[in-house]
């Protein structure tokens, strides 16, 4: 008997330790609750023009604490951006490109400053299917840039 006692007035002590939390989430969607589609490692594929890049050019997209950075290599220098994404518009905006000052040949280093323009153009983004991501260009217009998950 004494044991039955012991035993329901622990489980009583137990049960009285938890607590009901209440978290607002006013902000909160269901896309930021999940990991973003965006987060990864992309290849350049080519443009909706149909030029496909002869150099070999990457994108890794991270979220660290909270705020997207976009880092690669293209064709000669490695790059690394803060953009400023709205995933619910999926809207992008790219005030900033910094790189790495190594020197290359002139068609990669011509090929690297029109890469640059392109991505400073971005203005929204699109997934074509759930490898392949879409920027699209404010210009020229009806421009994109694609990109497949590596």
């Amino acid at each position: 008997m004494k044991v039955l006692v012991n035993t329901l007035i622990i489980c009583t002590l137990f049960l009285s330790a938890c607590s009901k939390e209440i978290v607002e989430a006013n902000n909160m969607t269901i896309s930021s609750l999940r990991k973003s589609d965006l987060l990864g490692q992309w290849k350049l594929k080519g443009y909706a023009d149909g030029n496909v890049p002869a150099f070999d050019v990457t994108l890794e997209i991270k979220d660290e604490e909270g705020k997207y950075t976009f880092n690669g290599r293209s064709s000669v220098n490695f790059y690394f951006i803060s953009p400023e994404i709205d995933e619910n518009k999926k809207t992008i905006s790219i005030p900033v490109i910094g790189s790495t000052k190594i020197a290359g040949t002139l068609e990669a280093n011509q090929f690297e400053a029109t890469f640059y323009e392109r991505l400073r153009s971005i203005q929204r983004y699109d997934f074509k299917d759930k490898n392949t991501l879409v920027f699209y260009l404010a210009s020229p217009s009806n421009e994109a840039i694609y990109f497949e998950r590596k």
